[in-house]
Formats: structure tokens, sequence, C-alpha cells
């Protein structure tokens, strides 16, 4: 039996109690200052969590993250942070005021701006976060990613996932404390690549996903330019990821083509790219229906624009249609436009990865 704390209370993070319960862990969720409703509601009841839509153990014991204390957290064996991106700031001063020793795994997605040089995945960004407290810098941070939707998961559906991380052990220790015969985990020693596609995946499903609703007729979805689209999305993918520090395999993994997969499928940057597809620009979806909503992919697409404005850090705009025009549409909050990103010589052409051919 081992003791597992998660700072956060949002669906991953619940979600993820349900195998380490099943594996008869200890297990303690801390809600953050922004999951007051939640922490309320589970208070009352464990199967009432607001957002998951799948109950969690009773025997979870769910705190506010400020009353846990630097010897708790120094005696978890597994300490997982499953905020939102914005809540990065906050986990990183928590880490710095509690000092975990045990293994520490990281289901946030994002990149984060690095003005002179390529962007920070949170591989990197929360270790330095850590350390600009003045404690020492994480060791051990194991990256969750892979095509995991926090309720199947919850409702103990078949799921496969990756664990990433430079410290091998320390993805293999996380594997075994969570793995159960419905959550099925992969290692890598990739972290870069995998926290790369985690976020950049959220991104390319805006453009899929907007193929997906503007080519639609008679009711009927046209699957011919949707694969299309996915197929340069992925390559893309794969580039960006090398970029950032990666390598072009792990995106045609779990990490990459899964998570897009199951991206394009549902959720925020799904519906984001639905309503661009139907003629929406980012602004009124964002102020309109998406309102309120964290879109992770929005937040991607600001950082990776000042890149692909020119090809002196590195990057050829031409090489990156769909990436390109996505983030000129969040940039200016217009419409996604389908000339620079969906023309055939685009969407057929292949941007050099795993030796394939570039069609002509």
């Amino acid at each position: 039996m081992a003791e597992i704390l998660i700072l956060g209370a949002g669906v991953m993070g619940s979600a993820l109690t349900v195998p380490a319960a099943d594996n008869g862990h200890r297990i303690t969720l801390a809600a953050t200052p922004k999951d007051h409703a939640i922490l309320k509601a589970l208070e009352s009841d464990a199967g009432a969590h607001p957002r998951l839509g799948a109950p969690i153990s009773p025997a979870v014991r769910v705190v506010d993250a400020a009353a846990i204390s630097p010897h708790e957290a120094q005696a978890a064996d597994l300490v997982v942070v499953g905020v939102s991106t914005p809540g990065i700031p906050w986990a990183a001063a928590e880490l710095a005021r509690l000092r975990p020793t045990g293994t520490l795994a990281l289901v946030t997605k994002g990149l984060v701006a690095n003005p002179g040089s390529v962007p920070f995945t949170f591989a990197d960004a929360l270790p330095e976060l850590v350390a600009s407290h003045g404690v020492p810098v994480p060791r051990n941070l194991v990256g969750i990613g892979g095509p995991c939707i926090a309720r199947e998961v919850a409702e103990r559906r078949p799921s496969a996932t990756i664990y990433g991380s430079a410290n091998i052990a320390a993805a293999r220790h996380a594997k075994e404390l969570l793995e159960a015969p419905y959550y099925r985990v992969s290692v890598s020693e990739d972290a870069v690549g995998l926290e790369a596609c985690a976020a950049l995946k959220n991104f390319f499903a805006i453009g899929v996903s907007s193929m997906l609703s503007r080519h639609q007729r008679d009711g009927v979805s046209l699957k011919n330019p949707l694969a299309a689209a996915f197929q340069q999305a992925l390559d893309e993918m794969a580039v960006l990821a090398e970029w950032l520090g990666g390598t072009r395999q792990t995106a045609y993994g779990l990490a990459g083509v899964g998570d897009l997969h199951v991206t394009v499928g549902g959720g925020r940057n799904s519906r984001l790219g639905k309503f661009l597809g139907e003629g929406m620009t980012v602004k009124e979806a964002l102020t309109g229906p998406l309102a309120g909503e964290t879109v992770e992919g929005v937040d991607v697409g600001r950082v990776l624009a000042p890149y692909l404005n020119t090809s002196e850090d590195g990057l050829d705009p031409a090489q990156f249609p769909l990436a390109a025009a996505l983030t000129s549409a969040i940039v200016d909050g217009g419409e996604l436009h389908y000339e620079a990103a969906s023309s055939a010589q685009h969407l057929y052409r292949r941007v050099e990865a795993s030796g394939t051919e570039t069609a002509k």
C-alpha cells in the first residue's frame, strides 16, 4: 500500500483516484482555491463530483490543499499535479512549500513562452518554477499523456496511456502504482516529446475539428478532407515536437496520434474547432458559447505565434500551413482561413517526417 497525494480536484486528478483506490493505496485529493465547489460537493458525497460525471471511492480523503503539511507530502510515494494550465504557478508554489520527495507526476498540458529561445514544455517549466521559490529542482518528474478521457478512466473503461520521464525509473514507479487492468500504462524516456505532443494535440485538434464541421453535406460528414487534415496535423506536430526538444517518433504513438484522435472526438478544443468550421470567428466563439472556458489549444497557439510569423527563428511558416492558419486566427480573433490551410496543395503536402515523401 502506497501513499498518493493528488494536487487538484479537477476531472483527471479525480479520475486517477479510481485506479489508485482499486490498487489499494491511501489517497488524498487536495482541492485548489479554484476547486471550492468540487470540494464542497465531494465532502457531502464522493459520487457527486460536479464535473467528472462518475463517482470516486468514498475511501479517498478529500481536503483543502492548504491543510496538507510538508510532513504529509514528504511521506507520499507519489504526488500528482492535476491542475489546469492557469493553475501551474499555484502548483509550483505548493510544491515549493511542501517539498515532496517521492515521484512527481504531471497531467497538466501546455507550453510556456521563452523569449529568445524555443518555448518550454511543462516538463521543463514546472521544475524551473519550483526552483524560482528557492528550493531544489525536482529531478523525478513524470509526464502523463496519451488518449485518456477522465470520465472513461473513472468508469473503468479500457484505456491506454503513456508516462514519460528522463528518469525512467520514476516513470516505472508511477506505472506500478497506478496501472490497472482497465488502465494500461506504457513508459517512455522522451518526457519533453510527450509533453510537447500533449500540448500540441490540443492546438491541432481545433484545426482538424473545424474540418469536420466545415465539410458537411446533407448532414453527412465528408471523411476525405478530415483524414487529410488529420495527417497534416500529425506531421506538423511531429516536427514541432522535435523542435521543442523531443523526438518525432513520439508523435506517432499514444502521446501524439492517439491523443489527437481522442481530442478531436470531443472537449473544449474540439468545440472551438466546430464553431470555427461553422463560420464563427475565434473571438465570437470564446466570448459566446465558450465564454469562461479554458481552451488550452488557444494558449498554445498564442505561444507558437511569434515563431510562425517569421522563419528566422527556425520555423518556416510555409512548412506549417495548418499551424500558421490556426495561430493567425487565434492572434487576430478572426476566422480560420481555409485557403491557407485546406487547399489540396497543402493538405496533401507531407511535412518531411519519418522518411515520407512530399507530394508535389
